[in-house]
């Protein structure tokens, strides 16, 4: 059974997604299934563990339509793997077949994000990526 890594995608639509793990299988040759869930309105205030838990069992929300970037200010792939490298794959992947990669968030999911909703996660990614853009310039 192959390992996998599950990522939650915000404001990215479903091309942008299968673009992102037609990019990472094609690097990856296979060693690792890529499972991306698309956070929908229903899960905003979901916590990130409930979630993450939920991908791992195979439940699926009841709402399948995904937040997409109209919604949101970013676009944002948080990341559950046990390596390092596989986080940097996942995020080599993505970045080099989405338009605008520098406007993509990415994160590893930790154990304090596993206690926050994805909405309140989303909002402190996006504040700490205006805070590194600004000290950036």
């Amino acid at each position: 059974m192959k390992e996998k890594i599950i990522c939650f995608s915000l404001g990215l639509s479903s091309g942008d997604t299968e673009k992102g793990k037609a990019s990472f299988n094609a690097a990856n040759d296979a060693a690792c299934e890529l499972v991306v869930a698309p956070v929908t309105g229903d899960m905003l205030d979901m916590k990130v563990g409930d979630a993450l838990g939920n991908v791992i069992s195979g439940s699926k929300p009841d709402d399948l339509i995904p937040v997409l970037p109209d919604q949101f200010p970013y676009r944002v792939v948080v990341v559950a793997a046990l390596e390092r490298e596989q986080v940097f794959s996942v995020m080599r992947s993505f970045k080099a077949v989405l338009p605008d990669p520098q406007s993509l968030i990415f994160a590893v999911i930790t154990e304090t994000a596993l206690g926050w909703t994805f909405r309140d996660y989303a909002a402190h990614l996006a504040q700490e990526h205006e805070e590194m853009k600004s000290r950036n310039r």
